[in-house]
């Protein structure tokens, strides 16, 4: 009951408010029978679009009022109240059925706003005339000019009132500056449009010299601003009927109100939607896609802005890996991946203090900033991200996976000439010990740290190796393979290493390569190894020329590494069986269901593949049947015990049996010394390399005498 006795004090009260707008509208119009400005309509157009369809009765009852007022006549009332109903209501269909939005805040919702508006008032128009001439009010060419003025009248009452009521919650968003200028443009409007109304057609003028102030105010106040400005002008226009204006002078008028009016309307959508685009781009920039949190620029920028306000803290920042992403990531795909970090990112953030900002890194990496915040108190944040990502779960259909969250901890400024970068690599420094430690702890960053020390000078030298990449630093040497049994063929093949050059003196790889293979660079090394000795089998004249190249586990496993390994014979105009990937037997059996089928592939395309350390783990006896090898190295250090160790000698002694009945060559690597060579021959071993058969030698020296070699003893 209280709400239908709503509903009927609304009613009621639209229809007095248009009812009294329209009768002052008339008047402003000296009693003619056609009422050029007519506010009613637009308004009626408005109150239904926000309020619904359900207020119609208002609508009906005005219009009636009103035209019974100025026509006299309940015929001719109601005539014109049921034209005006029917043009509201079949506006607000076409607005609803094709989903323009009362705010107007796309220039889609305009276009269409504009062109149903003129439709409706045009078919408006014409039943207003269809009217006149069944009530024979005047003949064709009254009946013409009062269609026109009609439907020009709807269509500005539309255009400036539907949008002043539709818009008008937009007054209580505008910023407190906005709204004051806005006021004063109103106001100084409003005082210019009643001294040019006053002024009659003396100061008439003087109208169009108001449509810079409509242009501002639509500019600062957007649609709602430019449906004031529009209000104002069209009370200005009232004004001048009531002055004594002629019906063709205030038509013209009419006009210029529509065109600021729209004009304005445009100016604002065009400079909200350039607004919207600025406040997105900065949105993208500052946020991480798909989490929605801030990102790692927007972090460093405020870890910037901390050390330059001058507050002397101690701030705060936590480092953030997660442990058990990758195994979502490879066991449910990418889009799980995906899921998994926006419901962890939610929870991460809904138990960190109110001053706590959160930004995802990259990857599973996040990063947390408190400001003034001691380090018992950042321990305290951290212990709450752990209990939060140690109580979540994330299913993916049946399974379930546990979440453990590795922190590391910095506070800063710790020195003078503190930089962002700095604050997030001692942080990522304490994360990773933290995870290497045991997964699912917290580490506090401390600069006498013994481990810490060693940690930073790690990163150092990963950082000349990155260097030494692009430098030429690195360099290639080989070491040739040679037949040590009568009838075996010489394959003139030479196993690829590995030299670093620290100030004057070669590196082998055993002591750079745990860094290598620690920081991830693995991949990218034995890519360049590969790029690096396929030119230079492409460069050499000796077309018989081999090369062996050792593959690390990352790479092999790789998902784009055998798609590059197929092309190499045609990116570099060279055979196949001039290349032979060596790959370690412990890679080889970790990895055997996931390789086995591309390392036949391989074979087929025409590489050879050579298993490497073979005899080092059991497991090679019992799968070497599956592996499609035709070389295989024989751990060194059996050859080097051959001598001292019986059980050396047995060992090798089955492995080269097994490897036989294969028909797989055996190579035996470490050769030092005649009496390992002939122990070597008598077991059956066809290949042997070591500093007895060759030193390592730049890779662009094969092919030259030993006399030739200067650089040779320096390799070793």
């Amino acid at each position: 009951m209280a709400q239908y006795t709503r509903f009927v004090g609304t009613v009621i009260a639209a229809a007095a408010l248009l009812t009294a707008i329209g009768i002052l509208a008339t008047a402003a119009h000296q009693g003619t029978a056609l009422s050029i400005v007519y506010p009613t309509t637009g308004l009626g157009v408005g109150l239904m679009w926000v309020l619904g369809r359900r207020i119609w009765p208002a609508i009906l009852v005005s219009h009636f009022l009103v035209s019974l007022k100025v026509s006299g006549s309940v015929a001719i009332a109601a005539t014109v109240a049921s034209i005006e109903l029917a043009t509201c209501l079949l506006l607000l269909w076409l607005l609803e059925r094709n989903r323009v939005g009362p705010g107007l805040a796309r220039m889609r919702d305009l276009v269409r706003f504009t062109g149903f508006t003129l439709l409706t008032s045009a078919t408006a128009g014409f039943l207003v005339g269809v009217a006149e001439w069944a009530f024979q009010v005047g003949d064709l060419s009254r009946i013409l000019r009062d269609a026109t003025y009609w439907t020009a009248g709807d269509a500005v009452s539309i255009a400036v009132f539907a949008p002043l009521v539709t818009t008008w919650p937009a007054w209580r968003y505008l910023p407190e500056r906005a709204r004051r200028i806005t006021t004063a443009l109103t106001l100084l409007l409003l005082a210019l449009g009643v001294l040019v109304a006053l002024g009659g057609d003396a100061f008439a003028s003087g109208l169009f010299l108001l449509l810079p102030i409509v242009i501002m105010t639509a500019l600062i106040a957007g649609v709602a601003g430019a449906a004031a400005a529009g209000m104002i002008l069209t009370a200005t226009l009232l004004g001048l009927a009531a002055a004594g204006s002629t019906p063709f002078e205030l038509f013209v008028r009419l006009l210029f109100v529509a065109t600021a009016t729209l004009t304005g309307y445009v100016l604002a959508i065009i400079w909200t939607e350039r607004e919207e685009a600025v406040q997105q781009l900065e949105h993208v920039a500052r946020h991480d896609m798909l989490t929605g949190i801030f990102n790692r620029y927007e972090l460093e920028n405020q870890i910037r802005q901390l050390l330059a306000s001058g507050r002397r803290g101690p701030h705060a920042l936590l480092y953030l890996d997660l442990d058990q992403f990758k195994l979502v990531n490879d066991t449910c795909g990418h889009i799980a991946g995906d899921t998994m970090l926006k419901a962890l990112a939610l929870q991460l953030a809904a138990v960190l203090p109110p001053q706590a900002m959160l930004a995802r890194l990259g990857g599973d990496e996040f990063g947390c900033l408190l400001a003034d915040t001691d380090e018992a108190a950042a321990s305290r944040v951290a212990e709450a991200l752990h209990a939060a990502t140690s109580s979540y779960r994330f299913r993916h259909g049946q399974r379930e996976f546990s979440v453990a969250v590795s922190i590391g901890i910095t506070l800063f400024p710790a020195a003078q000439g503190d930089v962002p970068d700095s604050i997030l690599s001692r942080a990522d420094i304490a994360c990773y010990l933290a995870k290497e430690e045991a997964k699912g702890e917290t580490r506090v960053y401390r600069p006498a740290d013994e481990v810490m020390l060693n940690w930073h000078a790690a990163i150092h030298e990963v950082s000349q190796l990155e260097q030494a990449l692009s430098s030429g630093k690195l360099s290639l040497f080989c070491q040739r393979i040679v037949p040590i049994r009568a009838g075996v063929p010489d394959p003139n093949l030479y196993e690829v290493l590995i030299r670093l050059d620290d100030g004057g003196r070669w590196q082998s790889a055993s002591e750079f390569l745990p860094l290598v293979q620690r920081f991830g660079l693995m991949e990218r090394l034995d890519r360049w190894v590969i790029d690096q000795a396929c030119t230079a089998l492409a460069a050499s004249q000796d077309e018989t020329l081999r090369l062996s190249i050792n593959l690390s586990g990352a790479t092999l496993s790789h998902p784009a590494f055998f798609d590059f390994a197929m092309s190499l014979p045609e990116r570099y105009g060279i055979a196949a069986s001039r290349i032979c990937l060596e790959i370690t037997e412990s890679v080889a059996i970790q990895r055997l269901r996931a390789s086995v089928k591309a390392m036949h592939r391989l074979r087929r395309r025409g590489f050879d593949i050579a298993l490497d350390d073979f005899g080092a783990g059991v497991a090679s006896f019992g799968y070497l049947h599956e592996l499609p090898v035709t070389m295989v190295k024989l751990d060194g250090r059996f050859v080097r015990d051959l001598s001292s160790d019986p059980a050396a000698e047995v060992i090798i002694d089955s492995l080269v049996r097994i490897a036989n009945l294969r028909d797989i060559a055996c190579i035996a690597e470490w050769v030092e010394s005649e009496e390992s060579v002939d122990r070597l021959r008598r077991l059956g071993v066809s290949y042997a390399q070591g500093y007895l058969i060759d030193y390592p030698r730049p890779l662009s020296e094969i092919g030259k005498p030993a006399a030739e070699r200067p650089n040779a003893a320096a390799a070793i």
